[in-house]
């Protein structure tokens, strides 16, 4: 690689209610929409219940919940964004994330972003960063999936 070369990951930034997440694009298997949903209000109001994938009952979240708003607001235009696990236990290879909107494809480089400092993070949140002129949070999805983990192991 010659030093004029900067390393890219090309990434999803993908509206939910209150701001925009951002996942690297290997990361997000597909965006589907809201359907094929089955609800569960018996657990906690984050967890919205499980999205028919691909012959899969996937667990599915609303990080907005997890991160204090009251309700998940899936609309007409939310969608669910179907997403990689990342600690490769076989019964649980995806999980659904309510969106609202169409993703945008970003590049990130290194030079085009920057960690905001002193950011208040959502129980859900990972880092928030900043890319040009807008602002983004980055999901902890080992986080997210650990309180699955425990909410189905209860």
């Amino acid at each position: 690689m010659s030093e004029s070369t900067v390393p890219e990951v090309y990434s999803l930034m993908i509206p939910i209610i209150e701001q925009s997440i951002l996942l690297p694009n290997a990361t997000v298997s597909e965006i589907v929409p809201f359907s094929d949903v089955e609800l569960d209000k018996t657990g906690p109001d984050w967890y919205i219940g499980t999205v028919h994938w691909h012959g899969q009952d996937l667990p599915m979240v609303s990080l907005d919940v997890m991160n204090g708003a009251s309700d998940a607001q899936a609309n007409k235009r939310a969608r669910v964004a179907i997403v990689n696990t990342l600690n490769e236990h076989e019964d649980m290879t995806h999980i659904g994330i309510v969106v609202q909107g169409i993703p945008r494809l970003t590049h990130v480089t290194e030079p085009s972003v920057s960690m905001v400092e002193g950011a208040e993070l959502g129980a859900a949140d990972k880092a928030k960063v900043q890319i040009g002129s807008i602002q983004s949070t980055i999901p902890d999805l080992d986080k997210i999936e650990s309180l699955i983990r425990e909410l189905r192991s209860a």
